[in-house]
C-alpha cells in the first residue's frame, strides 16, 4: 500500500508540473483522479493496519499532510518548488512505512523457519515413513513457500512450487502462487507507469527550459533597441527629425514587442482551452488588404516589399476577425524573417470550391522536405528558422486559429525551389 501511494504521488508531482507550465487542462483532470485515489488509498490503509492508538496517530498524521498538499494545489498562484518539496516530504515517510513493512515480513519469514525447525525436530521422533511423508509433503512445500517469499522481496525470478497431497498444504500453495502472480503484476504495472511519468516530467522540463530560453532570447532584442534608440533621443535636445526616428524606431520595436506577447498568451490560452472564438460574417479579402496595409511598414523596414494580389472578390467567411487577423500577421512575420533584402513577399487571395484562402509566398530558401511536417508544432523551427531566431509559436498559432475555424493550414516549397508558400483555407459562407 506504501509503494501504491508513493507512485500516486510521482503522479501528481507529475500532473501538476503539467498544470503550472502548460495550463493542460487533461492534466487537471489526471490530477483531480490522482488525489482521489490517494485519498483512497489512505482510508483502504487505515482499515487494513487496524486501530491501535499509534497507528490511527500515523493515518491522522498522513491524511494531514495530503490535505496540505491538495491546498498547495488549490492555491491561486501555487509554487511547483513548494509542490514538488510536500510530495518528497510524504513520499520519504511512505517509503519509510514500506521499510517497516519489509521488516515485519522478513520477521515472519524468520518465524516461518524457526517453525519449520521445530516441525523437523518434531519430525524425528517419528517413524521414518511418516517423517518422510511429512517431509516431503509439509516441510518441502512450507521451506519453497518461505525461499519463494525471499525471492519476491528481492524481486528474484520465482521457481514454480512443489505439489502435496496434503489438502490444507495445497489450498496454502495455490493461495500463494495466486497473491505472487497478482504482486508481480501489479510491480510491473506501476513500474511502467512510473517510467511514463518519469519521461512525461522530463519532456515537460525540456520544454519549460526551451520555452525561458527562446521566449528571453526573442523578447531581448525589442528591449535591447528601444533602450538604445532612447539613450540616442536622450542625446538630440535640439534635432526634432533624430528624436522622431528615435520615435519611431522605438514605435515599431514596442508593436513586435506586442505582437509577441500577445502570440505567447493567445497560444497559452489556446492550449487550455481558455481562449473564447466571436463568430460573425467576415470578408477574408477585406480583412487580408488591412493586415497588408498594416504589414506594409514593418515588411518595408526589414528591406521586404509586401505585395498584394487576387483579393479583389469578396470571401465570405464566418469567424473571428480578430483572431484571423492575428492568423494573418503570423504569416507575414514569418515570411519577412526568411525573405531575403529586396525580396517581395506575396499575399495572394485563392477562390476554390467550397474554400476560400488566403497564400503567402516569401523569398527565402525555402524548408527542407522532413521538416515541413514540423514547422507547425510548438517551438519547433527548421535549420534555417533556427539561424534566424525566434520563438516558433508564430506558425504554430496560425495552425491552432484556423483548426478553431474548421479551416485548414499547410506548407510547400515553390516549384523553383527558392521560398515557401504558407496556405491558410476556411469554408467559404454560403
Amino acid at each position: 500500500m506504501a509503494q501504491k501511494q508513493v507512485l500516486l504521488l510521482a503522479r501528481i508531482d507529475a500532473e501538476a508540473a503539467q498544470i503550472l507550465l502548460n495550463h493542460s487542462s487533461a492534466a487537471q483532470n489526471e490530477l483531480s483522479n490522482a488525489v482521489r485515489a490517494y485519498f483512497e488509498s489512505i482510508s483502504a490503509e487505515t482499515a487494513l493496519i487496524g486501530g491501535t492508538e499509534p497507528e490511527l496517530r500515523y493515518q491522522a498524521e498522513e491524511e494531514a499532510n495530503a490535505r496540505y498538499l491538495v491546498s498547495l494545489l488549490r492555491s491561486g498562484s501555487p509554487a511547483l518548488p513548494d509542490i514538488r518539496a510536500m510530495v518528497r516530504h510524504i513520499a520519504a515517510k511512505e517509503n519509510r512505512e514500506a521499510e517497516v513493512a519489509t521488516q515485519a515480513a522478513r520477521q515472519a519469514q524468520s518465524d516461518a523457519w524457526r517453525l519449520i525447525l521445530a516441525i523437523s525436530i518434531v519430525l524425528l521422533a517419528l517413524p521414518f515413513g511418516g517423517a518422510v511423508f511429512l517431509w516431503r509433503h509439509l516441510v518441502k512445500p512450507l521451506e519453497a513457500v518461505a525461499h519463494a517469499t525471499q525471492s519476491i522481496a528481492r524481486e528474484d525470478g520465482r521457481k514454480p512450487l512443489p505439489g502435496s497431497h496434503l489438502s490444507e498444504v495445497r489450498r496454502l500453495i495455490d493461495h500463494f502462487e495466486n497473491m505472487a502472480e497478482a504482486v508481480e503484476a501489479k510491480v510491473a504495472a506501476r513500474t511502467r507507469e512510473l517510467e511514463r511519468l518519469n519521461q512525461k516530467l522530463t519532456v515537460t522540463d525540456q520544454r519549460r527550459r526551451l520555452f525561458l530560453s527562446k521566449v528571453s532570447h526573442e523578447l531581448r532584442t525589442p528591449v535591447t533597441v528601444m533602450r538604445g534608440e532612447a539613450e540616442v533621443a536622450l542625446r538630440f535636445d535640439d534635432n526634432i527629425l533624430a528624436l522622431r526616428d528615435a520615435l519611431h524606431q522605438i514605435l515599431d520595436s514596442n508593436l513586435f514587442l506586442e505582437r509577441r506577447l500577445d502570440d505567447l498568451l493567445t497560444l497559452a490560452r489556446a492550449e487550455d482551452g481558455a481562449l473564447p472564438l466571436r463568430s460573425s460574417p467576415v470578408d477574408l479579402a477585406h480583412l487580408a488588404q488591412q493586415v497588408g496595409k498594416s504589414a506594409a511598414g514593418f515588411a518595408s523596414a526589414s528591406g521586404v516589399r509586401l505585395e498584394l494580389s487576387s483579393l479583389d472578390k469578396p470571401m465570405p467567411v464566418i469567424g473571428d476577425p480578430d483572431r484571423l487577423r492575428q492568423a494573418m500577421l503570423a504569416l507575414i512575420d514569418n515570411g519577412v524573417k526568411f525573405s531575403p533584402p529586396g525580396g517581395t513577399l506575396r499575399l495572394s487571395g485563392t477562390y476554390e470550391q467550397g474554400e476560400v484562402g488566403i497564400v503567402v509566398t516569401d523569398e527565402g530558401p525555402g524548408v527542407a522536405e522532413s521538416e515541413l511536417e514540423r514547422i507547425f508544432d510548438p517551438y519547433a523551427q527548421g535549420k534555417a528558422g533556427r539561424s534566424l531566431g525566434g520563438t516558433g509559436l508564430g506558425l504554430s498559432l496560425a495552425r491552432w486559429i484556423v483548426h478553431a475555424h474548421a479551416g485548414g493550414i499547410s506548407a510547400f516549397n515553390r516549384y523553383d525551389g527558392e521560398g515557401l508558400c504558407v496556405s491558410l483555407r476556411l469554408p467559404a459562407r454560403a
